[in-house]
């Protein structure tokens, strides 16, 4: 199932993240952050709003788009962490070092 894609503004985009962040995703959200980046945002919203679990695959899916989000000079952000479990673990593996945390409002993508 393709992770929703919603455009906040002319320069961002956001792409809604599933509630489990594993093996099992990482082809939707590779193909996801490839849809993304192809608008070239300056900035890319990664909404974790929903996201109850992640793994080391999830981890690692997320720095691969990290990389790819600097070579066409984007800054991906992780929005609304707001899982405890989710969080702590960003913070232990210091991803909160390589992406910001933000809290904003993401609308729901149109039909």
């Amino acid at each position: 199932m393709p992770m929703p894609l919603i455009v906040v503004s002319n320069t961002s985009v956001a792409l809604r993240l599933p509630t489990t962040m594993g093996a099992s995703q990482a082809a939707s959200f590779r193909d996801g952050i490839r849809a993304a980046l192809a608008r070239a945002p300056r900035e890319l919203l990664l909404d974790c709003a929903e996201v109850t679990y992640i793994d080391s695959t999830g981890l690692g899916l997320l720095a691969l788009a990290q990389s790819e989000a600097v070579k066409i000079g984007c800054t991906i952000k992780l929005a609304n962490v707001l899982n405890a479990h989710v969080r702590n673990l960003i913070n232990l593996m210091q991803y909160d070092q390589l992406f910001p945390l933000v809290s904003v409002r993401i609308a729901e993508p149109h039909a």
